[in-house]
């Protein structure tokens, strides 16, 4: 039988140290678990291009999810390059580099207990 709710982590890159994205998507971390004939959840802090989660996305239905919606704190539409369903959504915002909560800047800020504009 398989087990109820797993929570599972994947590592995704295409940032680097810059603040903007490369394009280029790297898993850092893989899934522990098998998602196959499974409902799948990802929960992303922000999706900014749509290049990052549509990869993500098209690399999990190779996996053959039973399901898979998407969840995500912060969306930035002025910066889409390629759209993606947004099933769950916190806050719309406009095209600001923001750190904190989760959202970091080189490895930096990541820990703040807010949400904030970068300044250059």
């Amino acid at each position: 039988a398989l087990p109820g709710l797993v929570i599972d982590f994947l590592g995704l890159q295409s940032y680097g140290d810059e603040t903007r994205s490369s394009g280029v998507v790297q898993i850092t971390f893989d899934l522990g678990r098998p998602v196959e004939d499974r409902h799948v959840l990802v929960v992303e802090d922000i999706v900014d291009t749509g290049l990052t989660m549509a990869y993500l996305l098209e690399n999990l239905a190779t996996r053959r999810p039973r399901s898979v919606r998407l969840c995500s704190l912060l969306h930035k539409p002025a910066r889409t390059e390629r759209q993606v369903p947004i099933d769950y959504l916190g806050f719309t915002i406009d095209d600001l580099f923001v750190v904190g909560y989760g959202l970091d800047y080189k490895q930096r800020y990541r820990n703040l207990p807010w949400i904030g504009v970068l300044s250059s």
